[in-house]
């Protein structure tokens, strides 16, 4: 009798157990979606000096062939790299890194026109961007973004490359879940983006001077050679 009892005790609790552990297992894993993005937002000292008079035409970014996948990329070491399988990315993401850098030029103004077509014409630059990591990197206590890209402004009619530089950036995320992750690679997006314009700033004004240099020169000896009888 007592071992009836306690069978008769113990199978709702087995019973129980049984629909916990198969309503935890039938329960679906929804796949989630990112995407990187920020309100660029250039200071009044750029906006205020105005556009230089170049046009540059933005080239599609290029990806190291490990991050040319819908999957976020996480790594624990240099030579292991593993991917999630319901943490995707909404867009590729050279795609969204070249959106990215097209709508912080414009916002910044540094340009005449920024353009990602082929056009009729040959532009004055090309800016190219070779995107080598974008990723979670994860020590023993602390998960990391990391981005690393390279940028290079080419001059169009001689084919010279007049500036290159390599950003290699991470932060630390706040909590270890995938969603902080892309957040801080949208703030280092946004830093790279940043520096590049100021960066830039410099190149075209080494450019802009070289141009009013030569034109100062070339009138001088064209007055020079009306000058003479």
């Amino acid at each position: 009798m007592k071992f009836a009892r306690a069978a008769l005790i113990t199978l709702p609790i087995l019973a129980a157990a049984m629909l916990t552990a198969c309503s935890f297992l039938a329960k679906p894993q929804v796949t989630q979606y990112y995407v990187l993005d920020y309100l660029p937002t250039p200071p009044k000292e750029r906006l205020e000096k105005g556009p230089y008079p170049y046009v540059v035409r933005v080239r599609d970014c290029s990806i190291a062939e490990a991050y040319r996948r819908s999957q976020i990329v996480y790594r624990q070491s240099a030579n292991q790299m593993q991917f999630y399988g319901l943490h995707l990315w909404a867009v590729d993401p050279d795609r969204m890194v070249n959106d990215l850098l097209v709508k912080h030029l414009k916002a910044a103004q540094l340009f005449d026109n920024v353009t990602r077509t082929v056009e009729n014409y040959v532009p004055d630059y090309f800016l190219s961007c070779d995107i080598q990591a974008i990723e979670e990197y994860d020590s023993k206590d602390q998960w990391y973004a990391h981005m690393a890209i390279e940028y290079a402004l080419e001059d169009a009619k001689t084919n010279q490359i007049v500036w290159k530089k390599l950003y290699d950036l991470r932060k630390n995320v706040p909590q270890q879940e995938p969603v902080f992750i892309v957040r801080e690679l949208s703030f280092l997006t946004e830093n790279i983006n940043e520096r590049l314009v100021k960066e830039l700033e410099v190149t075209l004004d080494e450019a802009k001077y070289k141009t009013l240099t030569r034109r100062d020169s070339v009138s001088a000896d064209t007055l020079s050679k009306k000058a003479k009888p």
